[in-house]
């Protein structure tokens, strides 16, 4: 926490670009030469525009400290902030409030000077007239009596002063503190700025608002249709103004990767490590807060999920920062808590570019808050039996069973409703919070990281299915002027497609490495140019065990199920949920979401061509997450047998099943491979993983004859013309070019210039831990 060297802001121009413009309008007669209208604290100390040790010039805007000010970035009550520290003498600015001028003020000390004060008391003074001999309070903030380590925010009114020069005196004292330190800088200023809407034209780039609602499922919001009035605020404040997106899907039906992928713009399969300790975002992936840092916008995240640390990289590009620790009953806070600390913080932005992500964790399990009175929710307040919002996670660990589903089932559907209705209206809180002017110039998105199972599929809560409920997400924007009020967009949508379009919006460039594309040509378009291509969304479990991933193209969807991998469960909980998976999920499972929505009648045996069109969609992303050395048989009649072996100089580490069925065989015997595979309509096959070496041999038989020319590819699809392979001979930079025809097809995806993927980190897997999602 020392003096910063550091080069003026991206703020500071927006800054003296806004006093210059506002301060024009009060121009002094003479040769006095104008005062620029407010200030923002931060950016001026950044660019040493500050006096020390004297009153602030009579003429022009001016900064004066009693004592050399120094910059930090603190962190009290899981926020952290960029600040300003001060000792307990009063600092003054001196300029022109702007008409309909507003003070923010914002202010803390250091965590361990909680310690030894009873409190803070801040106070706001307005000197006027000739020499600053009118004074007036303006504003007296302080804390409770022994109240716990927190920031102090306080807004007051200066637009009776609008347009006059004034001299604003602002003061802290920590009640208590022993006299000792009253010289040290223990005063932490931040965010302090003097500031006013304008009423003028949109602004060509927007703020951005993005808000997420943790396991907010899209089937229960009014604007989707739901027969609850769950969500009016949503309904008033962002569909009817705003467009409603029809098929959104997530990348991942649990939190992390899903955060990441939209962060990132690309899937998130590509960038994790191989166990749940490494999700977070890879050093050297820009995310979205970094890319509009870069724009000049000041940033802000607001996470209620405790899984969203800052040591998994999720801070960065965050010049404010809150998240709870590491405990699983902040799970049971809710949406007011997140505003007590997003409010202040958009009250003290509002007026310039701003990044905001408010991450609400409601409705997460256990669905309670406070509507829900004695267990019982507004929405079902008959009810009799003994089942409350505390029972859904004993249910999903199978610890606990409904007594009566028939009367408990409507109930958990109703508390869970109950938490939608909850979180619904503090989102109306937060654009309440923003003066017309400034939600006319925001930019509004809001979106689930993935939905909730509820019984759907004989399963409750999230991350082990791919089926809709989990992964089929709301999406809503908002852009006063450019999205167009009251339309619902049709189409697929991906997650990852959201950095592509809000980059756009903000002014920037596309980026090559992203997966997603900008959905604004759609969003703002007329009539039928409102649509989007049809284009397919990949989904990947991410949780832990056997393989499951899954497309959706149009209103069809293929979920693949690797029930062959081998799994030993590590814990009781993830037997019982395997055992759970094995009883409700099949190998290929088709369905028609138009007609059947629900997916309840599996359509993989009578359209055997529609899994073959949509398998593809699956491997090919697939082939570019996961590593190893690809065998894979594709369109052989079903019912021939396929049986070979390959000979390797070096032996494979091991072998994993590719969609295999039960009767399918693979065994490594040294450096021998072999394997016996029933052909069917579904490509299919193993990996091999270990140290690339060379192939001393080949053999493919087809119902014990050998596999005809041309049938054997290698690498990008080369023919196999026999003998030793090299390991080189092998790569290949996409999906394999195979034949019309069957083929077997051994090949290895070339991931040279992929990002590096991040590893296991401690304090993820103890978060993961705390909240259950490891035992």
């Amino acid at each position: 926490m020392t003096w910063s060297d550091r080069t003026p802001s991206r703020l500071l121009a927006a800054t003296l670009a806004l006093g210059s413009a506002l301060g024009a309008m009060g121009a002094l007669s003479g040769c006095r030469r104008a005062v620029p209208a407010g200030f923002l604290l931060r950016p001026l100390v950044e660019a040493r525009r500050f006096e020390v040790g004297r009153r602030p010039r009579d003429e022009g805007s001016s900064l004066a400290f009693a004592r050399r000010p120094e910059l930090a970035d603190l962190e009290e009550d899981y926020e952290r902030r960029p600040v300003v520290l001060t000792n307990s003498s009063p600092w003054r600015w001196r300029g022109r409030v702007p008409p309909g001028g507003r003070l923010h003020t914002g202010l803390g000390t250091l965590p361990a000077v909680w310690r030894s004060i009873r409190g803070i008391e801040a106070t706001v003074v307005v000197r006027t007239g000739l020499g600053g001999r009118e004074r007036e309070v303006l504003a007296v903030a302080r804390t409770r009596e022994h109240d716990h380590p927190r920031w102090l925010d306080f807004d007051a009114d200066l637009s009776r002063y609008g347009g006059q020069e004034v001299t604003i005196e602002l003061k802290a004292e920590l009640v208590g503190l022993p006299p000792g330190y009253r010289g040290a800088n223990l005063v932490a200023w931040g965010p302090v700025g003097v500031s006013a809407f304008a009423a003028g034209a949109p602004h060509p780039r927007p703020n951005v608002l993005f808000i997420l609602v943790d396991t907010l499922r899209r089937d229960r919001l009014t604007p989707y249709g739901y027969g609850r009035d769950t969500s009016p605020e949503i309904a008033r404040r962002l569909a009817a103004p705003g467009t409603v997106v029809e098929e959104a899907y997530s990348q991942a039906p649990w939190t992390l990767p899903s955060v990441v992928s939209f962060m990132t713009g690309r899937y998130p399969g590509e960038l994790l490590g191989a166990d749940l300790a490494s999700y977070g975002v890879p050093a050297g992936i820009e995310v979205m807060s970094e890319r509009l840092g870069k724009l000049g916008y000041e940033t802000g995240a607001f996470l209620a999920n405790p899984a969203l640390h800052a040591g998994a990289g999720f801070e960065r590009g965050f010049r404010t920062f809150y998240a709870p620790p590491a405990d699983v009953e902040w799970i049971r806070k809710h949406a007011d808590s997140l505003n007590v600390h997003a409010l202040p913080w958009l009250a003290g932005h509002r007026d310039r570019p701003f990044f905001l992500y408010v991450h609400y964790v409601d409705p997460h399990d256990p669905y309670e808050n406070p509507e829900i009175v004695n267990g019982r929710s507004p929405f079902l307040p008959g009810y009799q039996g003994p089942v409350t919002g505390e029972w859904v996670h004993g249910i999903y660990t199978g610890r606990r069973q409904l007594p009566d589903p028939a009367r408990d089932l409507p109930q958990i559907n109703a508390l869970y409703d109950s938490e939608v209705h909850y979180v619904d209206r503090y989102i109306g809180q937060l654009l309440a919070a923003l003066p017309r002017e400034v939600l006319r110039d925001t930019l509004v998105v809001l979106t689930a990281d993935h939905g909730e199972e509820i019984d759907d599929h004989g399963g409750w809560k999230h991350g082990q299915t791919l089926y809709d409920e989990q992964i089929h997400v709301p999406l809503i924007f908002r852009w006063d002027g450019h999205v167009r009020a009251g339309k619902r967009l049709a189409g697929t949508v991906r997650l990852l497609d959201l950095l592509p379009t809000i980059s756009a919006a903000a002014g920037g460039r596309p980026d090559p490495a992203w997966q997603g594309i900008d959905l604004l040509p759609a969003l703002t378009a007329e009539g039928a140019g409102a649509s989007l291509p049809e284009r397919p969304a990949f989904s990947h479990g991410l949780a832990g065990g056997p393989l499951r991933a899954a497309a959706v193209l149009g209103r069809e969807k293929l979920i693949l199920f690797n029930r062959e991998e081998p799994f030993q469960p590590a814990d009781d909980l993830q037997a019982y949920l395997w055992r759970k998976d094995l009883g409700r999920m099949e190998r290929v499972e088709l369905y028609d979401l138009g007609s059947d929505p629900g997916e309840h009648r599996n359509l993989a045996a009578q359209r055997p061509e529609d899994v073959a069109r949509l398998e593809p969609l699956i491997y090919r992303q697939l082939d570019r997450e996961l590593p190893g050395l690809k065998v894979l048989a594709a369109g052989f009649p079903a019912g021939v047998r396929l049986s070979g072996s390959i000979d390797f100089e070096c032996p494979p580490e091991r072998w994993s099943p590719y969609f295999l069925a039960p009767g399918d065989r693979v065994e490594i015997a040294g450096g021998e491979v072999r394997f016996d595979l029933a052909a069917e309509r579904l490509a299919k096959g193993f990996r091999l993983e270990g140290v690339p070496s060379r192939i001393l041999r080949l053999e493919v038989r087809q119902d014990g004859r050998p596999l005809a020319g041309g049938q054997v590819r290698i690498g990008g699809g080369a023919p196999y013309g026999g003998g030793a392979v090299q390991p080189r001979e092998l790569l290949a930079r996409g999906w394999p070019a195979l034949p019309q025809g069957p083929a077997l097809a051994l090949w290895r995806h070339d991931a040279s210039g992929a990002a590096a993927r991040r590893g296991h980190d401690a304090e993820t897997e103890r978060r993961l831990r705390a909240l259950g999602y490891i035992q």
